[in-house]
């Protein structure tokens, strides 16, 4: 009789290393990857669950993944997955051309196939995932959504830049509720940490993503260290709070509208004692959204160093709320402020710059028109 017939359990995993398609987990149950011990994707598409193995799950055509899963948690309560041990998606068979070594040709669309989200927990309660080190993910590292009292701890996230895991997150929390991540080092080629609203699959959850705090982290991304934002839905009363950002293009990226609907209502998010060394410190900016609110979001006492001009611009018919800059003291260019007149800034060397009516004019020509302007 295996552990969740028996109403959960333990699972142990000893040391070696173990070839592995999709493993379903169950109530009460504890995974535990022991120390010396390694779980490794299979490269056999057979061993994978079906894309249409819930009615939350999805993939995406224009990012070639097929919806498979290695360990996937489902409606289930009492979850837990932790090491010391790691789990492999190995990466570098499915995004890596064998002939020349580099990726494959065109991007996502020359992907012959890959999985996607290597730990899925969908509409779950209480889950915890500790200690484990996770690598070679061939897309999102861990995906957390429409979960509720979720704690992540001590995770050691890497995925490859060189050649590029193209899409490949480390944490994406999804319309959860009451989540702590704190003490993980996350490296990663795209968001290292991302919050997001997205929740039209779900079946029981509203379309928010609330109570998050994050704390006690090092990240590094070729992207976004912290991206929020994603979705139609809400992202409010979130904290990031002691996290040093190294080696990243950007270290905070807040934007409603990937796509040309409502976009996500951003609101009470908070930045406190934050080291980066980036390019640019900021973007917050309403990309295709039109009605997305952005409002009461502050950032207290960050230091550090950045190479090129941060952004905030606001759409002139729906302009930003409060964002409050307290104690920010960065080296570097300073930030572009366009139709955001509710942008403050106290004792803080980082400031606005000085820009030409033709900048501003071609910055909210830009906004206007909804387009992409991420890099």
């Amino acid at each position: 009789m295996g552990v969740a017939a028996c109403g959960g359990g333990t699972v142990e995993i000893p040391a070696g290393k173990y070839l592995t398609g999709s493993i379903y987990l169950k109530d009460n149950i504890d995974f535990h990857v022991g120390a010396g011990a390694e779980l490794v994707a299979s490269t056999d598409r057979a061993d994978y669950n079906a894309h249409d193995v819930c009615p939350q799950n999805w993939y995406s055509k224009n990012e070639n993944t097929t919806g498979g899963h290695l360990l996937l948690a489902i409606e289930k309560k009492n979850v837990t997955v932790r090491g010391p041990g790691t789990i492999n998606g190995r990466s570098d068979f499915f995004l890596v051309d064998p002939k020349t070594g580099r990726n494959w040709p065109n991007r996502n669309a020359g992907i012959p196939w890959r999985p996607a989200q290597m730990l899925y927990f969908v509409e779950c309660e209480r889950v915890r995932v500790a200690d484990l080190r996770l690598v070679g993910a061939p897309y999102w590292s861990c995906f957390l959504h429409g979960c509720d009292h979720v704690q992540v701890r001590g995770l050691d996230i890497h995925t490859m830049r060189e050649p590029r895991t193209l899409n490949g997150d480390g944490i994406d929390i999804d319309c959860c509720r009451y989540v702590t991540v704190s003490d993980c080092l996350i490296d990663t080629d795209d968001d290292s940490i991302t919050l997001r609203a997205s929740g039209k699959r779900l079946r029981k959850h509203p379309q928010e993503c609330a109570y998050v705090t994050v704390a006690n982290c090092v990240l590094s991304s070729v992207c976004d260290a912290i991206r929020v934002g994603v979705g139609d839905g809400r992202i409010h009363d979130a904290v990031f709070s002691n996290i040093a950002v190294h080696d990243t293009k950007c270290a905070v990226n807040i934007v409603p509208g990937y796509s040309r609907g409502h976009g996500t209502d951003i609101t009470d998010i908070r930045f406190e004692n934050l080291q980066v060394d980036c390019s640019d410190f900021c973007r917050i900016h309403h990309m295709y959204s039109k009605e997305a609110e952005m409002a009461r979001i502050r950032f207290r006492g960050v230091s550090g160093r950045t190479k090129t001009r941060s952004w905030i611009w606001a759409n002139a018919a729906k302009p930003f709320g409060l964002v409050e800059f307290s104690g920010v003291d960065i080296e570097g260019p300073g930030v572009e402020v366009v139709n955001a007149p509710n942008v403050v800034f106290r004792d803080s060397t980082f400031a606005p710059v000085a820009m030409s009516e033709a900048e501003k004019k071609s910055r909210s020509d830009k906004i206007d028109a909804g387009v992409e302007v991420l890099w």
